[in-house]
Order: C-alpha cells, then sequence, then structure tokens
C-alpha cells in the first residue's frame, strides 16, 4: 500500500502543531498564567510599596537604600506657587515629571516643595514623590505628567499612602502616551 505524499505531510504538520500545543502548555503560557491572580494587575507593585516602604514605618521616607532596592536619583523640587498656577519640571537626562499647577488651585501664595526619588524596584523603576506642606490642598488638581521614559508600560499608575491605614493604594490610572495624574492634595505617591 502507498502512502500519499499529501497525507505524510498532514501527518507531519499535525505532529509538530501537537508537539507546540503541548510546550506551551507545558511553559505555562496558559490564559490562567497571564492573568492576574486576584484581578489586580498592580498588587505585586503594592505588596512591594507596603513591604519595604512601610515594614519599617511610612517615615522611613524616600532617600534610604534598601536592599535590592538600590535609589537611582534623588532630588528636591522648590517653587513658590500663586493663584495663577505654576509648571515644575524635573528633568533627568530624557527622564521627565512636570507638575501643572491650574489657575485658581491655590488662593494664596504657598510654597511646595516634591522630593523625587527613582528606585531600581523588582518590577522596574519605581519613582516616589513625598510633596510637603503635608496635606496642602488645591481648589482645581496639580497634574503630574510624566513622560514615556519614566513609565514602565504604557499605562501611567499613581499609587498614594494613606496615612489613615498605613497602606498604599492604587489613586488614578491613565492609559496613553502623555499621562496626566490627577493631585488633589499633597503627601506621598508614587509613580509607575
Amino acid at each position: 500500500m502507498k502512502i500519499s505524499p499529501f497525507r505524510t505531510w498532514f501527518i507531519a504538520t499535525l505532529m509538530v502543531v501537537l508537539a507546540v500545543s503541548e510546550s506551551l502548555a507545558i511553559g505555562g503560557c496558559t490564559s490562567n498564567a497571564v492573568a492576574p491572580e486576584n484581578g489586580n494587575p498592580n498588587q505585586d507593585k503594592l505588596d512591594w510599596l507596603n513591604q519595604f516602604f512601610n515594614g519599617g514605618g511610612a517615615d522611613r521616607g524616600p532617600g534610604i537604600n534598601i536592599d535590592g532596592c538600590p535609589v537611582l536619583f534623588d532630588t528636591t523640587l522648590i517653587q513658590t506657587v500663586t493663584k495663577w498656577g505654576a509648571q515644575i519640571d524635573m528633568v533627568h537626562g530624557v527622564e521627565k515629571i512636570g507638575f501643572s499647577l491650574p489657575y485658581m488651585a491655590v488662593t494664596q501664595s504657598v510654597t511646595l516643595k516634591i522630593r523625587v526619588t527613582k528606585y531600581q524596584a523588582p518590577f522596574g523603576e519605581f519613582w516616589m514623590l513625598d510633596c510637603s506642606p503635608n496635606g496642602q490642598t488645591f481648589d482645581f488638581p496639580l497634574y503630574c505628567q510624566p513622560n514615556q521614559h519614566i513609565l514602565n508600560s504604557s499605562t501611567a499608575v499613581l499609587f498614594y499612602y494613606n496615612p489613615t491605614t498605613k497602606l498604599w493604594e492604587v489613586q488614578a490610572t491613565v492609559r496613553g502616551s502623555n499621562p496626566q495624574l490627577p493631585i488633589y492634595h499633597f503627601s506621598k505617591y508614587g509613580i509607575s
């Protein structure tokens, strides 16, 4: 009995497809492996923040060289703003974080101080913002504008340290190439 070339080709192709699909399933490339376990794609970052920046107390603050989490950059921006608004920029090479305060966001002159620290976290670079005067509120939000060189992905996430619960929370998530993350009051924040 003679086997046709088509049948030989079909069987060989089928065997290759089965082998590839089996190796993908064994390697963990199933939909369950990609999806976050609890539905929050930022849970690993929140866990890391709460472990490293809350484990020793929230007052540990930026600038401390934590084992496995070196400080890559640390600077402080200070600017007095008025009711006319302001644009404050932090530039580090190609990395830029802008802070845009709109007209009438504050009703009287106030000196803003923003400590910007860049950490090498296990999941990539992480930017910490320690903003004072702590508790300073704005009638219109101050927008934090990180450029794409700051972010690890096409989504910008603003994390907020809640002093009441002593835990970090996701404050805002913005997709796109020019994200604007709203800050309504000064406290500790993180950007990733």
